[in-house]
C-alpha cells in the first residue's frame, strides 16, 4: 500500500494527533514515515506495564540508547533482567503538516495556489489549496479530512459552506461515506487516486480531473450558461458548474423540467414523494436557507419552489 495511504489510515485510527504516540498504531510504516519526515522520534516511555500474576503492574525501565534496548527487573523472577527493543517504548510526534505538503505536491497543486491557512478545523479538516482543472483557467479547492465521524459537525459544515469557495471542490479522506456536503463539495477516498506503481506512489491525475472537471472542456471552451447532467449543475449565476451530492441531484432532477420552458413550480411534498431523500425540507436537504436559495427559490404561492434557471 502507498505510504501516503498508510499514514492517513494511521491518522484515522488515532483518537488525537496533537499528542505523542507509541509505535502501536504506526508499526507497519515507521521506517518509511521517519524517512519522509512525517514522523519524528522524540523521547521514550520511562515506565511500562508488565505481567504480574493474573494482572499487570507498572515498572520503571532503564534505557540504553547505544544498544537500542530497554531493561527492567522481572517482577516474578527478581534475579532476571528483561531486555526489549527500544522501539517498543519510543514516543513519536506526528508531522502532519509535512505529510499534507507532500500530498499537495503529489496532486500537483501549483505553489502559488497552495493554501496559506491550511488548518480549517484543527485535527480534522485542512485546505491544501486550489488545483487547476486541466486545460482551463478554472481552479477548485482541495481538502483533506480526518476522522470525519468524530469531527465537530457544525465547524466542518461552516468551513465547507463558506462563500469564499467560488465553486465546489474535492474533499479527500481515508474512506468514502454518503455524507452530503455544503457548497456541493464532493467527498472521495484518497485511495481512488493514489496507488503504488513499481514501488512508487503514483497519483491518478486523469481520474482526479474527471471528478473535478464536469463540463469544463479540455480545450478551455466556456461552460454553457446552464445545464443539469448526471449530478453536475450549472445555473446562470454560478461562476462554474458544481458537483451535487446524490440526494440533492435527485431533487434537481425532479425540478429541472423541460429546456425552453420555465422550471416547474413544486412543493417539497411533491418532490420528495418521488425523490425519497430522507430529508425534511428543501432547507434541510441543502444545508440551510442561504444555501438552498442559491439553487432553489421560494415562490409567493404557499409552499411552492422552483430551480433558479432560465426558461
Amino acid at each position: 500500500m502507498s505510504a501516503h495511504l498508510r499514514f492517513l489510515a494511521a491518522l484515522e485510527r488515532l483518537p488525537r494527533i496533537d499528542h505523542r504516540v507509541t509505535a502501536g498504531p504506526l508499526v507497519r510504516g515507521i521506517p518509511d514515515f521517519l524517512q519522509r519526515h512525517w514522523l519524528t522520534a522524540d523521547d521514550y516511555l520511562t515506565h511500562v506495564m508488565v505481567p504480574f500474576l493474573d494482572s499487570e503492574q507498572e515498572v520503571e525501565v532503564d534505557i540504553d540508547v547505544d544498544a537500542a534496548v530497554y531493561r527492567y527487573r522481572s517482577l516474578q523472577q527478581r534475579s532476571r533482567i528483561v531486555e526489549r527493543p527500544l522501539s517498543e517504548i519510543t514516543l513519536y510526534s506526528l508531522q502532519v503538516d509535512m505529510w499534507l505538503t507532500d500530498i499537495a505536491s503529489l496532486i500537483g497543486i501549483e505553489a502559488r495556489h497552495l493554501s496559506r491557512n491550511r488548518s480549517c478545523v484543527p485535527g480534522h479538516l485542512w485546505h491544501l489549496g486550489d488545483v487547476r482543472i486541466a486545460g482551463t483557467h478554472d481552479f477548485a479547492p482541495v481538502f483533506v479530512a480526518r476522522a470525519w465521524e468524530r469531527a465537530p459537525e457544525d465547524a466542518m459544515r461552516t468551513v465547507l459552506g463558506d462563500a469564499i469557495w467560488a465553486r465546489g471542490g474535492l474533499l479527500l479522506r481515508h474512506g468514502r461515506s454518503p455524507a452530503s456536503l455544503p457548497h456541493d463539495h464532493v467527498m472521495r477516498a484518497l485511495d481512488e487516486f493514489v496507488r503504488m506503481d513499481d514501488g512508487q506512489d503514483v497519483f491518478d491525475a486523469s481520474a482526479f480531473d474527471r471528478v473535478l472537471r464536469g463540463h469544463v472542456t479540455p480545450s478551455g471552451v466556456p461552460e454553457p450558461l446552464q445545464f443539469f447532467q448526471g449530478s453536475r449543475l450549472k445555473l446562470p449565476h454560478f461562476v462554474a458548474s458544481r458537483e451535487l451530492a446524490p440526494e440533492r441531484a435527485k431533487i434537481i432532477k425532479q425540478m429541472w423540467g423541460i429546456e425552453g420552458k420555465a422550471s416547474p413550480e413544486m412543493s417539497w411534498a411533491e418532490v420528495n414523494g418521488i425523490a425519497c431523500t430522507g430529508y425534511q425540507s428543501f432547507d434541510d436537504a441543502f444545508g440551510g436557507k442561504a444555501l438552498r436559495e442559491d439553487v432553489i427559490e421560494k415562490l409567493p404561492q404557499r409552499g411552492k419552489y422552483r430551480v433558479r434557471r432560465n426558461p
